[in-house]
């Protein structure tokens, strides 16, 4: 009789990492491809958005004046096509301790990490104005617009408070409306109203002298330093310099946090988190985007923020990867009614500069290094408008 030897040793690969990406815009699904690229099937990952679909969101600046409409894409689809998994549902709180969310329906969710990206509220900007939230507000500012008559000079101004971080879609809807005014046989006189010291300052001092030129050749005229309170009986009224009167004022909506239980949260309900996303005082518990303390409130930036808590949660997972810290690179697409303009400026440069040709691939408003390559890839995963 043969003699049995001894039992081969089975070697068990460990279970994969669970991350739950909690968010269906720019930040979450770079965040979900970035991850799934550096740690392969080392993580498993599961998306969990409010919406089906996800939405291109900052063309709806053109959509008012007939130029553009957002594009949509099928999370369904873009699921099955990564091997996510995917889950209906909004958060309602995270309990760090025992590394799971509740839903708004009730249900929990466990997760081995958790990346946070659900945007931020948007809240009226100034009190009397027309508020602009993007694809929202598209309805209500063209209705405004079919009321506009011809005759005198109609005085539009296009208003950013102190709380507005992010002020390119001003421009654009003062640069749009001027050429939707010359198509319609209107005489308008547009401004912009500003709290920004210089227009689009944020790129520096270079670009902002660019910009503020093609203002001047568009006939926008400019107000900086000026804090909008209110509109009131025809005037927008300012803190120090009395009022501008106005037959429509326009405003950016101002950013609120969320203030979700579980989370820390600064007076104003945004996230602290460090330089690689990770929120303050939880364990394996990450945040991008508009949802964090970071005062821009920009596409291209939250995806950057994903990009450097993916490489940390990839990281976690055993991946070979170096952990990135954020050091952000600001792009913009102005879109000005022809031609689009580009602005990039990173990190310790003194300015951007205003130029015709795109200094990044795909030339997408939001530049991220996961996601615009893979949705300009993709173009079968877009569906069409909610009616």
């Amino acid at each position: 009789m043969a003699r049995l030897g001894p039992a081969p040793t089975v070697t068990r690969m460990p279970d994969p990492m669970h991350l739950l990406v909690a968010g269906g815009g720019p930040a979450a699904l770079e965040g979900a491809l970035a991850v799934q690229r550096l740690a392969g099937t080392r993580v498993r990952i599961t998306l969990l958005s409010d919406q089906d679909a996800f939405t291109y969101r900052p063309v709806s600046v053109a959509e008012p004046f007939g130029l553009a409409a957002p594009q949509r894409f099928s999370l369904r689809e873009l699921a099955a096509d990564r091997g996510f998994s995917l889950i209906l549902g909004r958060v309602a709180k995270v309990d760090g301790d025992a590394r799971r969310v509740r839903l708004a329906s009730g249900k929990w969710l466990d997760y081995d990490a958790l990346l946070l990206a659900l945007g931020a509220g948007r809240e009226e900007g100034v009190p009397g104005a027309l508020s602009f939230r993007g694809g929202e507000d598209v309805a209500p500012l063209r209705a405004a617009l079919a009321r506009l008559h011809a005759g005198e000079p109609l005085r539009v101004a296009f208003v950013a408070g102190p709380d507005v971080g992010w002020t390119l879609p001003l421009y654009e809807l003062a640069l749009l409306m001027v050429r939707w005014a010359g198509e319609q046989g209107l005489a308008i006189e547009p401004w912009v109203v500003t709290s920004e010291q210089r227009p689009l300052g944020v790129f520096g001092e270079s670009a902002s002298h660019d910009v503020a030129e093609l203002l001047e050749q568009a006939g926008v005229r400019v107000w900086t330093g000026a804090y909008a309170e209110a509109v009131e009986d025809g005037r927008l009224w300012l803190s120090l310099e009395g009022s501008l009167p106005v037959d429509l004022a326009v405003a950016l909506a101002r950013p609120v946090g969320r203030f979700l239980p579980g989370l820390p949260a600064d007076g104003r309900g945004f996230v602290p988190v460090d330089e690689q996303g990770r929120v303050s005082g939880l364990r394996d518990v990450y945040a991008a985007g508009d949802m964090t303390t970071r005062p821009l409130k920009q596409g291209g930036l939250a995806t950057q923020q994903a990009d450097v808590a993916a490489s940390a949660i990839a990281a976690a997972a055993g991946a070979p990867v170096r952990v990135e810290s954020y050091r952000p690179v600001l792009r913009a697409m102005l879109l000005t009614g022809g031609r689009p303009r580009y602005l990039r400026r990173e990190s310790g440069e003194a300015s951007a500069e205003l130029v015709d040709e795109a200094p990044w691939w795909p030339p997408h408003k939001i530049a991220g290094r996961e996601l615009a390559p893979y949705l300009a890839a993709h173009p079968e995963l877009r569906v069409e408008p909610a009616s």
